[in-house]
């Protein structure tokens, strides 16, 4: 992955699709509103790398082998619970160099092949005899250099986070329109997107920064506010109050607490607020909350343990 080259060469893996607000009162916490995560599951999978969530519940998880590229295999299972409980996925196909995945709002399913391709292939849901498949649809392939980060806003529009090219793309309609716009540039290192209501979060693996922003109703920015010191963040991922984002290079999950991420308009401001950080072993890349009966959990990729770990609040 390119994390793993820059780390490795001076070497990366992505995803993310953010669940919905839980409405039901947040675990124990600290004083800071942060609550402490536990591993409480594991499943065996080999080299993983993106990970993300449906509307509906579904779970896609790529895989990133070493050595450019080279093909892994997408699984898509239809719950969380089905992961954990090691059933066989409902469906399953290969891709290149994947480091990102996202749903859209319709629970079709886009993957991005960083190496070779350098585009975005698109798998559309389907439903045969009353059971959910996919099926290849096309690929958005143009000018893009390393693309990166994929997510959704509530519009259905869908966000590129073009790393090569240090910029970020919308496309508003993907499914049918390859057209993209340049909504915003030089990030410095952009590699995760997760959008919760209608609010990006971008992270920036060269300067160890967090970005968050507004989505206007146009689909621009606005209310930017830069977050410093966060330890080469790749993927992102955010729920309720928390935002969480992976550190390959640390082997850390950090959370942040969205309330103390104060809403202001100038260009920078440093994250003065808590933040609470969960450590492993080897590289670990994407993440992505689920809603559970009891709350909510995090789903996290060990690419070198090969190994998903499931957290939950304690």
């Amino acid at each position: 992955m390119k994390t793993r080259h820059i780390f490795a060469l001076l070497m990366l893996c992505f995803a993310v699709q953010a669940c919905k607000k839980d409405k039901s009162p947040d675990p124990e916490s600290d004083s800071c509103g942060l609550p402490v995560l536990q591993a409480t599951s594991t499943v065996d999978l080999s080299n993983p790398c993106a990970i993300a969530v449906s509307k509906s519940g579904k779970v896609a998880i790529t895989e990133y082998k070493d050595g450019y590229g080279l093909i892994g295999t997408t699984r898509v299972w239809n719950s969380y619970s089905d992961l954990l409980s090691k059933k066989a996925p409902l469906k399953s196909w290969q891709n290149i160099a994947a480091e990102a995945v996202a749903f859209d709002n319709n629970d079709n399913l886009y993957v991005t092949e960083t190496e070779q391709t350098a585009g975005i292939k698109i798998y559309k849901h389907q439903l045969v005899n009353g059971q959910s498949t996919y099926t290849y649809h096309k690929i958005l392939q143009s000018d893009y250099n390393n693309p990166r980060g994929i997510a959704f806003d509530s519009q259905n529009r869908l966000y590129l986070g073009d790393d090569g090219k240090d910029r970020l793309l919308r496309f508003d309609d993907p499914m049918n329109n390859d057209g993209y716009k340049v909504v915003a540039a030089v990030f410095g290192g952009l590699k995760g997107l997760a959008v919760l209501d209608d609010v990006l979060y971008i992270t920036s693996y060269d300067k160890s920064r967090v970005y968050k922003s507004k989505l206007t109703a146009a689909g621009g920015l606005t209310e930017t506010i830069i977050m410093e010191g966060m330890n080469k963040p790749v993927d992102i991922a955010a729920y309720g109050n928390y935002v969480a984002y992976s550190s390959p290079e640390s082997s850390s999950i950090t959370l942040l607490n969205q309330s103390q991420i104060m809403a202001l308009t100038q260009n920078e401001a440093n994250y003065s607020g808590c933040k609470k950080e969960t450590t492993s072993t080897g590289a670990l890349y994407g993440l992505a909350f689920v809603k559970t009966a009891t709350g909510y959990g995090l789903l996290s990729a060990q690419h070198d343990r090969n190994k998903i770990v499931f957290y939950e609040p304690q």
